[in-house]
């Protein structure tokens, strides 16, 4: 299904809110500002601009042969239109692209939807009347991406920005391979942005540069396309785990659950009733990246990632709290071969079944070297010594001499259109990354990226905050931000968020966040049941609050307790059971010791129990466990 939406439908003169941008944090918004948002008279309807000629964003421009979601479609779908039962786990992108314009045909959206139509300008109004202080110029495009007629002039009382992380190509620049003057014998090269298919691959020598999700992508495209041979470029390092758990062998007997491994977090004691000191200390997300680690050598042979045996972090940032897990974990079979070095003895207890090599090329392997410094004269790399933690690694000493460099090295945003006064993006909005205090009515949607989970029903919760708070329903939140991953200060990505723990601050601030007494009381023991063992799907926050779903119990009976059976009674206990009673015993303490402390505080002269005890949460100034 493709959205026939209305390019040449005239803009309005005035829009009670502008939403910007057509991927799935736009649709969202216009969908909630429709159905939720101020009611508007004929002339100021909302409108959503989009500068291609449909609607996906970075599902539908972005994505290239043989791309899926690495997020299951349980968690990335919206909480009010989901995928049937029978639909894979993890679905093609042009597959989600079909279910965006499904959900903006469902809510009938559509009139409101402006496609080939690109904003150039946003701007104050120097005296606004009626409360339109927004002046946005927008320019309508041709299929070939050309202006037709003159610029266009639309007030709003509000406006949604919903660009997206994934706009400008982050493009390094490599001396030999794309500086000035150009080089003579230096590789081709591309941004992952261009690839779209494998023959662009075949029979090539390539270098990928980049061990993001895209990058590994690419490294198994190129290995299956076939090239003749691959690299691939890593910096630091990253975190390798597969988006479904199975293929693990334990004392004979294989494990093939079909987990995705985004659904595994249960909600209560981890999520929700959380001691404030708990949550502030990151505590939660310590104690499991301990037990993780553990667990992955017991099952793999390796703690630095799941069946990881190169290209890992260093030891203090291997976990949950730092890092945005890579969940294509397709490459690393042909990445650890060098280096697998499981002995016997464990391999007969337990270890992790690689799939079969593809047919004709019974060993390939993918060379992992470091982020190259520059190209010589010759076309090869020039790298500099690994990382301390990755010195096995040697691949780096051999000559890389690719004829086409893959630049898998992300996005960034550009706010050069943003007028003055606005804020530069979701880093200068204060209220958890949404917007800001000096304006409610300018709101930043999907921007924020979490470490595992997905941004489309972020984007969703985002929205209802944004709506409550722009119309003055809702006090601005004042509750500490302990969902920030502890990032360096210079890290490139400060945008990165522990998915549950945002999407349940993000509940409490909105008061959809349930009670476990009054799920019982509304629901009964089922719901509740479910609620307690399931992840933070958006469909729990429909339950109860504002923006309450009477199709959200049905879902939570049908779908989200499939999530929980297919965990099985064992992994229930080990997944659900154990961790809950783990953490309760945490949560139950830190309480008496608050109560205990503030009875006994004007009994002794001593001082409040504190409120805050978090340290700067985007730094990483906390050890692990």
């Amino acid at each position: 299904m493709v959205l026939v939406a209305t390019p040449n439908r005239d803009l309005p003169k005035r829009a009670s809110t502008l939403v910007i941008g057509g991927g799935p944090a736009g649709l969202v918004s216009l969908k909630y500002t429709v159905e939720y948002g101020e009611k508007w008279t004929d002339g100021e309807e909302p409108v959503l601009v989009e500068m291609e000629s449909e609607i996906g964003g970075t599902f539908k421009w972005r994505g290239y042969e043989n791309a899926e979601l690495v997020s299951s479609k349980q968690l990335t779908c919206f909480s009010d239109f989901r995928y049937p039962l029978s639909a894979p786990d993890h679905p093609s992108l042009p597959n989600f692209v079909e279910y965006l314009n499904s959900y903006a045909a469902h809510f009938g959206i559509t009139p409101y939807i402006r496609t080939s139509t690109k904003l150039i300008s946003l701007n104050y109004v120097s005296s606004p009347e009626d409360g339109y202080k927004h002046l946005a110029v927008l320019q309508r495009l041709n299929l070939d991406q050309e202006p037709i007629g003159e610029p266009v002039e639309i007030l709003a009382k509000n406006v949604i920005i919903t660009t997206g992380l994934h706009v400008t190509p982050n493009i390094p620049i490599i001396p030999g391979l794309n500086s000035e003057p150009k080089p003579i014998n230096g590789p081709k090269w591309l941004h992952s942005s261009s690839y779209k298919y494998r023959s662009q691959l075949e029979s090539r020598k390539v270098l990928v540069l980049g061990a993001g999700e895209t990058g590994m992508d690419l490294a198994y495209e190129s290995v299956m396309s076939p090239a003749s041979k691959v690299w691939m470029g890593v910096r630091t390092g990253f975190l390798s785990f597969p988006k479904v758990l199975n293929n693990f062998r334990v004392l004979g007997f294989t494990f093939n659950g079909n987990l995705p491994i985004d659904g595994l977090i249960t909600n209560l004691f981890e999520d929700t009733y959380v001691h404030k000191w708990v949550a502030q200390s990151h505590l939660r997300w310590f104690i499991s990246d301990l037990i993780i680690k553990r667990v992955l050598w017991v099952l793999t042979g390796t703690m630095a990632g799941c069946n990881q045996w190169a290209g890992e972090l260093p030891p203090e940032r291997q976990g949950r709290a730092y890092v945005f897990l890579n969940k294509s974990a397709k490459a690393m079979q042909f990445i650890n071969r060098p280096f697998y070095n499981l002995s016997p003895i464990h391999k007969l207890f337990a270890h992790y079944i690689d799939p079969p090599p593809p047919k004709g090329n019974d060993d390939p392997t993918i060379d992992i070297v470091p982020f190259p410094k520059s190209f010589d004269e010759n076309g090869r790399a020039v790298f500099p010594h690994p990382p301390n933690h990755r010195s096995k690694e040697l691949a780096w000493k051999e000559e890389c001499k690719p004829d086409l460099v893959v630049l898998c090295t992300g996005y960034k945003q550009d706010w050069n259109w943003l007028g003055e006064g606005y804020p530069r993006g979701p880093e200068e909005c204060e209220i958890r990354g949404v917007c800001s205090e000096k304006d409610l009515t300018v709101g930043f949607i999907g921007f924020v990226r979490p470490g595992v989970g997905a941004i489309p029903p972020i984007a969703e919760m985002q929205t209802q905050l944004f709506l409550l708070l722009s119309q003055g329903r809702i006090a601005i939140p004042s509750s500490p931000e302990t969902y920030h991953l502890l990032h360096s200060p210079t890290s490139r990505i400060q945008y990165g968020v522990d998915h549950s723990t945002y999407m349940s601050t993000l509940s409490k601030d909105i008061g959809s966040s349930p009670g476990l007494f009054e799920l019982w009381w509304q629901y009964g023991w089922f719901v509740l049941f479910v609620y307690c063992f399931g992840a933070a799907f958006p469909t729990f926050f429909r339950l109860t609050g504002p923006f309450k779903s009477d199709k959200a119990k049905r879902i939570v009976e049908t779908e989200l307790w499939e999530t929980i059976q297919r965990r099985g009674l064992l992994g229930n206990i080990f997944m659900g059971v154990i961790p809950m009673a783990f953490y309760a015993i945490i949560n139950i303490t830190a309480y008496l010791i608050e109560k205990t402390w503030s009875l006994a505080a004007p009994l002794f002269g001593l001082p409040p129990p504190p409120d805050n005890i978090a340290t700067e949460t985007k730094c990483i100034k906390v050890k692990p466990l």
